[in-house]
């Protein structure tokens, strides 16, 4: 309830600062919206390294990959909540208000959702509000504050509320279309889907300045905090609770009509809760695991720090070269995992072809290295096209170099990664779209997960603590490979109605048994039936 009552305090702050103007002169748009939905994901895991365990003795609901001994004849496992399958019917009502003034912006967006889950047969109430309110200082001077809050089980709906605009473009009343296939890139980091549907909730707040000095000359200043819970801390599994405090300073100056600059610097401090522990004895006369919670002990924070500049030089109004340098590093406060750093060079250009043909090229090489390691050459490369039709767009993509997922809910740390994807967009009539996208990506991962919940094993008879041996959790290598395909369609009638419905299909393949989520495959299938009108104007 805090988390409510805090983004109730926002919403009025940001109503008293940013529409406390003048009310003579807005323009004020509320629109209602009602959605039934119903989702159906069946996975299957094909990792036969896994073992199972319950407290119920019934099998399924909880997997536990070995590690191996301690030396003491205890066995540590890594404990993970991996229930897949689902079947939820979905009943979402949606409120958006939009609030336009001379010199400012406000919109909200709130939708509770009763999520009724078939085959646990429980019910749950899911949350998503959103804040987005600006506000011009002065002509060239804008401050503008974002906050989303989600509370869910799915990661996959999560990213897409997370990175739905919150208000339509034009202030029309337009259904939400859902979408299939992977998270979108945003700012943040997605949550991993690895490891099935748990309850948990997060909050972003973003505060930025944006100063414009000159004709493409910008100065912006932000901060924005994260946090990510578990919705119940006392459930074996889960994600790694974290808040995440990130400073931001960024600079675009065009030099002349030819020469333009960018650059840009980072600092996240990441704030980890301690790692659970939770001691499992063997089942029992009466075939019971007995589960038992113990404190945790360690620390797990972390410092990233990032750096990227870029210089452009405009040969033509259709080619644009560039050349760009990166830098990232991760500091952990842990001792199991080690530090790293990685610079990377890239050249390359952006080309319009035609007018609805573009193409982007680069690459350069990358260094690098962990704490106690010597430094690695390696590469990085990028290909993008893009082709705009008169219905629809296709766009395509590879990308290869080096990137860091500390706060992606398991902390998979630095990967060394190729990925590859291809999207369609296509209006097949003007009421009926369809959406096909399919893509693959091979990750290096350089560091052994953190463990997110240590189990013993010790002929029945649990120890006090459950120290972890640091030989099992130096830097070990290994891979995960990810198939994703998807289709989906929406069709719009009556004005204010829209049904729509997709299928995806999704492979994770992994050469980890011990610490990972294991390897399985996927099928999620929904539909779902909006109506979405404006309510109000004045």
């Amino acid at each position: 309830m805090s988390c409510f009552r805090y983004n109730l305090s926002l919403l009025f702050c940001c109503g008293l600062v940013f529409s406390g103007s003048s009310v003579y002169g807005r323009q004020n748009i509320l629109i209602g919206e009602v959605s039934i939905r119903y989702d159906h994901q069946d996975r299957t895991y094909t990792n036969s390294g896994l073992i199972a365990t319950t407290p119920d003795d019934e099998g399924g609901e909880v997997v536990a990959g070995d590690v191996g001994e301690t030396g003491t004849g205890a066995t540590v496992i890594v404990l993970e909540d991996r229930r897949g399958d689902r079947q939820q019917y979905f009943l979402t009502p949606r409120l958006t208000f939009s609030s336009t003034g001379m010199r400012d912006v406000l919109e909200v967006t709130y939708a509770p959702s009763l999520n009724y889950d078939q085959l646990d047969e429980t019910t749950d109430l899911d949350h998503d509000f959103g804040l987005r309110a600006e506000r011009n200082l002065t002509r060239n001077w804008l401050v503008s504050l974002n906050n989303r809050f989600f509370l869910g089980d799915d990661p996959v709906r999560g990213e897409q509320y997370r990175t739905a605009a919150i208000v339509p473009a034009t202030g029309e009343p337009v259904a939400e279309e859902p979408a299939v296939g992977s998270p979108s890139d945003g700012s943040e980091e997605p949550l991993t889907e690895r490891f099935g549907r748990r309850r948990y909730w997060t909050n972003t707040l973003n505060l930025s300045t944006d100063y414009d000095y000159g004709a493409d000359r910008t100065f912006i200043a932000g901060y924005s905090f994260d946090v990510l819970r578990n919705d119940d801390s006392d459930t074996a599994g889960g994600y790694t609770d974290y808040d995440r405090h990130t400073g931001l300073l960024s600079l675009n100056h065009r030099f002349n009509q030819r020469w333009s600059g960018f650059g840009e610097a980072r600092y996240s401090r990441g704030l980890f809760d301690e790692p659970d522990i939770f001691v499992v004895s063997p089942p029992g006369d009466a075939g019971d695991a007995q589960i038992d919670h113990v404190a945790g002990t360690g620390s797990d924070d972390l410092t990233e720090y990032n750096f990227r500049v870029r210089g452009g030089y405009d040969t033509s109004p259709h080619l644009h070269l560039f050349t760009e340098y990166s830098y990232l590093n991760t500091d952990y406060d842990v001792a199991l995992r080690e530090d790293y750093e990685v610079n990377n060079f890239a050249f390359g250009f952006d080309y319009d072809v035609t007018q609805r043909l573009h193409v982007t090229l680069s690459g350069g090489p990358s260094w690098g290295s962990f704490e106690n390691s010597p430094t690695e050459s390696d590469y990085n490369a990028y290909a993008g096209l893009t082709w705009d039709y008169m219905h629809g767009a296709l766009t395509f993509f590879a990308d290869k170099g080096y990137d860091q997922s500390n706060f992606d809910g398991r902390r998979s740390g630095l990967t060394d990664f190729w990925r590859t994807g291809v999207a369609l967009d296509y209006q097949l009539t003007r009421a009926l779209t369809a959406t096909v996208s399919a893509s693959y990506s091979d990750n290096r991962r350089l560091q052994y997960p953190t463990p997110q919940t240590i189990v013993v094993v010790d002929n029945g008879q649990p120890p006090e603590t459950a120290p972890l041996p640091p030989e099992d959790f130096e830097q070990i290598e290994y891979t995960e490979k990810d198939y994703d395909a998807g289709v989906s369609l929406a069709y719009t009638f009556l004005r204010w109605y829209t049904i729509s419905g997709g299928y995806r299909y999704y492979d994770h393949d992994t050469d980890i048994v011990t610490g990972g989520t294991g390897s399985y495959y996927e099928h999620r299938a929904f539909i779902q039936l909006a109506v979405s009108k404006e309510l109000f104007r004045w």
